[in-house]
């Protein structure tokens, strides 16, 4: 228990979770450094790397069968994150039950089935995981948008699984949250998700039952809705970021980037693009003067810094929502929150080799990077060839030169709008969100207004309303990447400053430490739906609320045994 506790607390300095009790205290930084050296001596004794991952979460609380409020059906313990444990680690040994490449799936019917694997995720070192279809990611679904599509749950692992489309507006009942909206589906069962693909854009599908655990074992994929009025990009490809913990990974030769080390206190020693890492990550091979669309999916915990080495781009949408007539970018700085995506346009150049990485200068932080190759038919590039140009490009792009590039402000980019809000009309509901920390019974909690789920107020609404909520992170250094269920929210200022570019439309917005948003949406999609925060650790520790339709009843009634754990 003292590992599952201080695993959740050293996730302090860059990850995003608010929650807490009414009793909540401030979080001290004597607190912090007593928790390091404890964690140091666990280290010591081999505590962090001896354990195996516990497959079976905690029973369910029986008592709590309610919808009223937090219709959340389990022990508040479990919960909150204290069914973490250590990771299983990588073997070299080749196994038999090898992940098999990601396939596209187009058609409106899907069938989904979670199962374990082995991920390659270094050349000769194969990592447990789990599955959809076999893969890391999953399956890319592409769908166009107006499609009504079915998807089919089948769950072949030992645990309760479901599954959240992240950022796609569906009716309540298809949200896979567990006691929530659903029961998660039991080993050997099956459960049919069936909406209408409304918004185009890129999206992405994971688990929702203990989340922090098994989209840390590999349960998600992308989820993709075409435009059938827009033009095809020649290239088109997703990048899904990532970081991993295996207890047989040794720390990276150098470690010269803070950020990088002081984030994950030594609990995240692998990068991922696509389940790769350095080498092994696939190129974007283009030819001259190809349109290339790059979708970038951060399914980790991790807030990522990336440099684009492009000489002219556009970032064309967020959230799967279009910016109004993006101005043309060169060789600048894009942050990716947990749960955010970013689409990137660019026109091939001249043949050759560019390089699209994390801001570090250490081994850790390099490992993420991604060649865009440009070749034409006679003259095409060997993985050797490649390699050794990222290499070069990588030891000249130093934090010191790239930290100096611009990074996107999105409050101030594209160009501006007639739009559905904004600041000076009244709204039939104003809420506030305050972000921070505290310490609640000897335990770290993340929370909303000084409450940690489940024991937190509402957010409530009725069918029409008009709403504004003000977000304000008051943690010293923790980013918190705030995700709305079933609705997209209109951003319109940002530290007291109207948002002065195109209309920002956003499911999940990341507050930096210090920073305030002002956001409005429609109350339109009836039923009770979270909002919380995507970096699962503080998530997991009590950094969410409901948002309650006041006009809703909902039919379902949560199985007291089902082990349902929403987050």
């Amino acid at each position: 228990m003292a590992y599952l506790y201080i695993k959740g607390a050293m996730m302090l300095h860059f990850k995003s979770n608010s929650a807490s009790f009414h009793s909540a205290r401030p979080f001290s930084y004597q607190t912090l450094s007593l928790l390091v050296m404890l964690m140091a001596a666990l280290l010591l004794l081999g505590g962090c790397s001896s354990s195996s991952h516990t497959e079976q979460p905690a029973a369910a609380d029986s008592s709590d069968t309610s919808m009223s409020g937090h219709s959340i059906n389990m022990d508040h313990s479990a919960h909150m994150g204290t069914t973490t444990a250590a990771p299983e680690g990588s073997v070299t040994a080749k196994p038999a039950d090898i992940t098999t490449e990601q396939q596209t799936l187009t058609g409106k019917e899907i069938t989904l089935t979670a199962r374990k694997a082995h991920l390659e995720i270094e050349k000769g070192k194969y990592l447990p995981v789990w599955t959809f279809n076999g893969s890391v990611p999953g399956p890319q679904i592409e769908v166009t948008q107006g499609d009504t599509v079915t998807v089919h749950l089948k769950n072949e692992l030992d645990v309760p699984v479901s599954i959240h489309f992240h950022g796609v507006v569906l009716p309540v009942a298809m949200d896979g949250v567990p006691g929530v909206t659903q029961d998660a589906v039991q080993p050997g069962g099956t459960f049919t998700y069936t909406f209408k693909a409304v918004h185009a854009g890129t999206y992405w599908y994971h688990s929702h039952q203990d989340s922090l655990n098994q989209i840390g074992k590999g349960l998600y994929g992308t989820f993709i809705v075409k435009n059938k009025n827009a033009e095809s990009a020649d290239v088109d490809r997703t990048l899904v970021l990532d970081e991993w913990n295996d207890p047989n990974t040794h720390a990276p030769d150098r470690e010269a980037n803070t950020a990088a080390l002081s984030s994950n206190m030594g609990m995240y020693n692998i990068y991922t693009i696509n389940g790769r890492s350095g080498d092994s990550i696939e190129p974007v091979r283009t030819h001259p003067g190809e349109q290339v669309r790059l979708r970038f999916v951060n399914a980790g915990n991790m807030t990522q810094l990336l440099y684009i080495n492009q000489p002219a781009y556009r970032v064309v949408s967020s959230d799967g929502e279009d910016i109004n007539d993006p101005q043309m970018l060169r060789h600048g700085l894009l942050r990716i929150a947990p749960g955010e995506r970013y689409d990137v346009e660019f026109r091939a150049g001249q043949p050759g080799v560019q390089v699209i990485g994390t801001v570090g200068d250490s081994d850790f932080a390099r490992s993420m990077r991604i060649p865009v190759v440009t070749e034409t038919d006679s003259d095409t590039w060997t993985d050797q060839q490649i390699n050794d140009q990222i290499s070069s490009q990588q030891s000249k792009l130093t934090t010191e030169i790239v930290s100096g590039w611009p990074e996107l402000d999105l409050t101030r980019y594209g160009k501006p709008a007639s739009s559905t809000f904004n600041l000076q009309q009244s709204y039939d509901r104003d809420y506030q969100m305050t972000l921070n920390m505290g310490v609640s019974d000897g335990q770290t909690m993340y929370t909303i207004n000084d409450q940690a789920y489940p024991k937190a107020d509402n957010m409530t609404v009725k069918t029409g309303d008009t709403i504004k909520i003000t977000m304000t992170n008051k943690s010293v250094n923790e980013d918190h990447p705030m995700h709305l269920h079933g609705h997209i929210f209109q951003v319109l200022s940002k530290n007291g400053q109207p948002v002065s570019g195109s209309p920002l439309w956003k499911d999940t917005l990341n507050v930096r430490p210090g920073e305030t948003y002002t956001v409005a949406l429609l109350a339109d999609n009836p039923g009770i739906w979270m909002f919380h925060c995507h970096e699962l650790h503080h998530a997991s520790m009590g950094m969410m609320i409901d948002l309650v339709y006041e006009d809703y009843t909902s039919a379902y009634k949560p199985d007291p045994h089902a082990n349902n754990i929403s987050e």
